[in-house]
């Protein structure tokens, strides 16, 4: 078998009359060809390309110009291409392959290339290659091409035989021209037009089956031919190519390896022998079938007879002339590959026309509906049933049809696709705003055949859009600064109001500038430390801030509200606005009222200061003039009683004595008259003689007490009045103490609301204690009748009036009052006790507590405890003025402290502190 080379190139003849074309010339004369047209250099770089070239590949030339394959296309088909390429250049070969190609869109084409390579006179090796994109026409044939062979082997191999028969008939005419010698006389130009013929036969013969084996060769599929014995006759370089036959079988020329070298390779060899068998015995029989390789790959296989034809109408000749069978295998791998692809793209497609939200609707040049996905029926109302061919002009309103014509015409008549907005119409009357992309489908001849539309529902856009044009109308015309930053700092807009305000002269202007060139240093310090840290965390910042006037300088106080904006789908800020009001006017007003307000209350201040020193004042006087009058009264009481007490006191003595002598002189007489008159008998006996003398020292010795306690009230009203003592002088604490105490003997016992009051004293060791002695014992007598009061209202569980001393204990706290008095009869109830301290603190501090065990003061009423006329007593038994008057005395007429300790239920205590010495250089 020969497989002589038909590939190489010839050597171009050179052109006697050579013509020098300009190259703006030839580059015309390139892109005048629709075909892609492309030269690479050695190093595979494109030098060279047409316009077709540049938009099938989707990139500019400027783009593609110095670059390869790697830079543009998937690297697996990149490594194809540069293969193939190396290929034609180190052999030196044209070479036509099919090859899927991804353009960049993403599309994947399938392409048939051929390629060659040419030198230019420096000796440099170029490639030029065309495309040509045949997967149109592979679909529309659902085959590889094998049904559109240019040359059907089958057409060449009668005319073979008829020559070859021919020359079989020549030797037999040679055999009787020798068998005959008696007819040598023949004439000889008989021979010579025979051999001639049998030359031109031969010639013929060569011819054709030069053409033959060419035509094997150039084909792109691998070609068997076998005759009617089942034998081999030939096969072409493309054969053993896909079947990766080793150069060592085919020299073998054993058909027998040949063949377990194929069924090796396939997956179903059986089904492989079953067919070949079956074709051999139905030598009339045509077929076409796929076969799989154990190495994934698909082939084609066709299969025909061949046959002697007979007549100019193609008579199918008997089985007689059965020559043989023709195989035909192609490599449909990349194909079926791409079928696949492509019927995944294709279902792809469908799912995208049927679930995109967009209505997708085509419609021919009769305007009749084609295609109406979901969208469309969700849009419009109508369902796919109800729209297809009917005319779409059912949802176009009577108003808008003259424009949709004039879309349409000029649709048909390709003038390229169009964007148009128009106002629809759904099947439930409603009027609603649609956005149609039109393109016009055009076939291969240039015929528009139909208009395909992408429409999109913008009702609600619209009517954002309007609103959108409301808001910016109102930022425009808003009377405050309204400004939009990205989230970098950089000024978008500011409205006329805001340019105003900070004294820019335009939006041109403010886009140059930034945040920070809107503030102060400080003030931007504070917006990136303090603010800007609150805004990203809550979305949005109010308060007064300061903006800075770009003319001026000048700081403008600004209210001033900040809020994030966030995209709507990511949740991500992109830009911050500020809506600032200028508050100068409105910080110079506050500023004014604040002044008057703070002179106002200055005022107020100093009236309730007068006030207060008035009501001091009154109060001290009124308090002044009462202690005056109460201790002249008392001291006009004091003495007037102390002088009848003083005679009678002073008379007591000497009537005991007289007593005593008349007492004396009777016994004298009974003792030496024992026998008396009975008159005197009888008038002894009537005012009981014995009695008297027994009982009558007894009533002068009465007298004598009540005197001395006379005496001693007397003393005690003198001593609390001090009307001898106005001035400070070192007095007797304990003194004062205890003639108040008297004073108020007569509270301590008990009544029918609570039993006797006891009291508990625990004096220290104090010296004489500088101070106003009268004023003090006021002070003593307030806290006292207070502490009285409290408990008669009752008696708490408070332990500051019971100590834990002998004199606490006394009786066990057994309740002192009758029975039929005690409010918790059969049972015991705590004692009331009042406890009295005092106490030397160092270095010159004497601490008086006055302490009950009452009920108690709540908080809020120890805050108003000392506040001139506040009382808690029913009206007309206190004035709200005991207290007072004594944290006055106490603290500024003898520069101590007076405080009020208790809890209710808990009793109180009274803590009374005054300096031992009085500093009198104040």
């Amino acid at each position: 078998m020969n497989h002589p080379r038909f590939l190489d190139n010839p050597a171009p003849k050179q052109n006697t009359q050579q013509q020098n074309f300009s190259p703006p010339f030839l580059h015309q004369m390139i892109n005048g060809i629709s075909d892609p047209i492309f030269v690479k250099d050695r190093q595979h770089r494109w030098v060279l390309i047409n316009d077709s070239y540049c938009d099938f590949v989707g990139h500019s030339r400027e783009e593609l110009i110095g670059k390869s394959d790697d830079d543009f296309f998937p690297q697996a088909e990149a490594d194809v291409f540069r293969q193939k390429d190396e290929l034609v250049f180190s052999a030196n070969i044209t070479n036509e392959n099919q090859d899927l190609f991804t353009d960049a869109q993403g599309i994947t084409h399938l392409i048939s290339t051929k390629k060659s390579c040419f030198q230019d006179e420096t000796g440099n090796k170029f490639l030029v290659g065309s495309i040509r994109d045949i997967i149109l026409q592979n679909e529309a044939g659902k085959v590889l091409g094998v049904t559109d062979k240019v040359t059907d082997l089958t057409e060449l191999m009668p005319k073979s035989e008829a020559l070859r028969e021919i020359l079989e008939e020549l030797p037999q005419q040679k055999e009787k021209l020798a068998i005959a010698p008696e007819m040598a006389e023949c004439d000889i130009s008989d021979r010579q037009a025979a051999l001639r013929l049998r030359q031109q036969a031969e010639s013929d013969l060569h011819r054709i089956n030069a053409l033959l084996q060419a035509q094997q060769e150039a084909a792109i599929d691998g070609i068997l031919i076998i005759d009617e014995n089942r034998a081999i006759v030939s096969f072409n370089q493309k054969f053993s190519q896909l079947w990766q036959i080793p150069a060592a079988l085919l020299e073998t020329r054993d058909d027998r390896q040949l063949l377990g070298w194929v069924l090796d390779k396939l997956v179903n060899p059986d089904e492989f022998l079953a067919k070949v068998e079956y074709l051999y015995q139905h030598p009339g029989e045509s077929s076409r079938d796929e076969i799989f390789l154990k190495s994934g790959k698909i082939f084609d296989r066709y299969s025909a007879p061949v046959r002697k034809q007979q007549g100019a109408c193609g008579d199918i000749p008997p089985l007689g002339e059965y020559y043989g069978r023709i195989w035909y295998y192609r490599d449909i791998t990349e194909y079926k590959q791409a079928e696949a692809e492509l019927r995944a793209s294709q279902q792809r497609l469908t799912l995208l026309i049927e679930q995109t939200p967009l209505a997708i609707i085509e419609w021919n040049t009769n305007f009749e509906i084609q295609t109406w996905n979901r969208a469309a029926e969700k849009i419009f109302g109508y369902t796919k049933e109800e729209m297809l061919e009917n005319p779409f002009e059912i949802i176009i309103p009577e108003k808008a049809r003259k424009h949709v014509n004039e879309i349409v015409t000029a649709l048909l008549t390709q003038q390229g696709g169009n964007l148009s907005i128009n106002e629809n119409v759904t099947k439930d009357g409603r009027r609603i705003v649609c956005e149609w992309y039109n393109n016009p489908l055009v076939a291969p001849d240039g015929q528009v055949i139909g208009v395909a539309s992408m429409v999109s529902d913008i009702t609600e856009r619209k009517r954002s859009e309007e609103e959108q044009q409301k808001f910016v109308a109102l930022i425009e015309n808003s009377s405050d600064f309204i400004g939009i930053a990205s989230m970098e700092g950089q000024i978008l807009h500011v409205n006329p109001a805001g340019l105003k305000m900070v004294g820019l002269s335009s939006l041109e202007a403010a886009k140059t500038k930034f945040l920070v060139d809107f503030h102060s240093p400080e003030a931007f310090a504070e917006l990136i430390e303090q603010i800007i840290p609150l805004m990203s965390q809550h979305g949005f910042w109010q308060g007064e801030f300061r903006h800075r006037h770009f003319q001026t300088g000048i700081e403008i106080p600004t209210d001033c509200s900040l809020f994030m904006v966030k995209h709507p789908e990511t949740g991500e800020p992109f830009c911050q606005v500020a809506v600032v009001r200028d508050i100068t006017e409105r910080k110079q007003a506050k500023e004014a009222l604040l002044k008057s307000e703070a002179q106002l209350r200055q005022q107020a201040q100093e009236l309730k200061e007068a006030l207060r020193e008035l009501q001091r004042t009154q109060t001290h006087l009124i308090q002044s003039e009462k202690m005056s009058s109460l201790g002249q009264l008392v001291a006009g009481v004091a003495h007037e009683i102390n002088n009848p007490v003083n005679f009678i006191y002073g008379n007591l003595s000497p009537a005991k004595e007289y007593t005593q002598d008349l007492l004396s002189l009777l016994q004298l007489y009974q003792s030496h008259y024992p026998q008396a008159v009975p008159e005197i008998e009888d008038f002894a006996e009537l005012i009981e003689l014995e009695f008297m003398k027994s009982d009558l020292p007894q009533t002068i010795n009465s007298m004598k007490v009540g005197a001395d306690r006379i005496r001693e009230i007397v003393l005690s009203l003198r001593t609390f009045s001090r009307l001898d003592e106005a001035e400070m002088k070192a007095v007797d604490i304990h003194q004062g103490i205890d003639s108040t105490l008297m004073i108020l003997q007569s509270r301590f016992k008990a009544n029918d609301q609570r039993p006797t009051i006891e009291i508990i004293k625990e004096y220290g060791k104090l010296p004489l204690v500088q101070c106003y002695a009268g004023q003090l014992n006021q002070v003593f007598m307030n806290i006292l009748s207070n502490a009285i009061d409290a408990l008669e209202e009752g008696v708490g569980s408070g332990e500051w009036g019971v100590g834990s001393g002998d004199e606490g204990d006394k009786g066990n706290n057994q309740c002192p009052m009758p029975h039929a008095q005690c409010p918790m009869p059969n049972s015991q109830c705590p004692i009331s006790t009042i406890r009295i301290c005092t106490q030397l603190q160092e270095p010159n501090q004497v601490t008086i507590r006055i302490a009950d065990n009452g009920l108690g003061i709540p908080e809020d009423v120890i805050k108003q405890l000392f506040d001139p006329f506040f009382t808690t007593k029913p009206i007309g038994k206190g004035t709200g003025m005991g207290l007072a008057i004594s944290y006055q005395i106490i603290t500024e007429r003898h520069g101590g402290s007076l405080e009020c300790i208790s809890q209710p239920g808990q009793g109180a205590e009274f803590v009374i502190n005054i300096p031992l010495i009085q500093n009198t250089s104040t």
